[in-house]
């Protein structure tokens, strides 16, 4: 399964939940919402076991390593809460595995805070960043970030410059109207 599938099959299952939430008839209503929450407690209970059994042996925490860091399983152990790593620790290493891909387009980016589902990164661009944009840079550690960390909510990069702080407006480069005025007046 890829991501889009999976967004698909989450997409489907909001519909249908809101479906289930718009049910006339209490009852009914009641029962859908019953069965999806007691299912959805089913698969949390397994999935904590599979965690828990993997982590009673070397190759099974390699596993679970692996599975973690998979960003489709990583999104459904980030939903139950039973993600081997920590969220401080996913963040850093998502920031290392991007940081050469950053390098080699001439910007470095460093890891300033994880709190309260928000991350703060510093992004520094040296030079021309080799035709990447700023926004470029930023979108490449967002997706790295929230591929390995799916419950952040919003990442805040400082030190990029953004794309309206970079324009000179052009009168501003030019001489202005008025003085080419003056100059046609002081040659008549």
């Amino acid at each position: 399964m890829n991501n889009g599938e999976f967004q698909a099959f989450t997409a489907h299952i909001e519909k249908v939940v809101q479906r289930a939430t718009g049910l006339p008839d209490d009852d009914a209503r009641n029962t859908a919402l019953e069965l999806l929450q007691s299912t959805m407690d089913l698969h949390g209970a397994v999935l904590s076991r599979i965690v828990e059994v993997l982590s009673e042996s070397e190759a099974g925490r390699g596993s679970l390593t692996k599975l973690g860091n998979d960003p489709l399983v990583c999104g459904l152990m980030v939903l139950y809460g039973v993600h081997p790593v920590g969220l401080e620790q996913r963040v850093a290493r998502a920031i290392e595995k991007v940081r050469p891909q950053l390098q080699k387009k001439g910007a470095a980016v460093e890891l300033i805070s994880v709190a309260d589902a928000v991350v703060r990164v510093n992004i520094q661009i040296s030079g021309h960043g080799c035709g990447s944009s700023p926004d470029a840079l930023k979108s490449s550690v967002e997706q790295a970030v929230l591929e390995a960390a799916p419950e952040i909510v919003e990442i805040i990069a400082e030190g990029v410059p953004s794309v309206a702080s970079a324009f000179v407006p052009l009168n501003s480069i030019q001489p202005v109207a008025k003085e080419e005025k003056n100059y046609e007046e002081s040659a008549a």
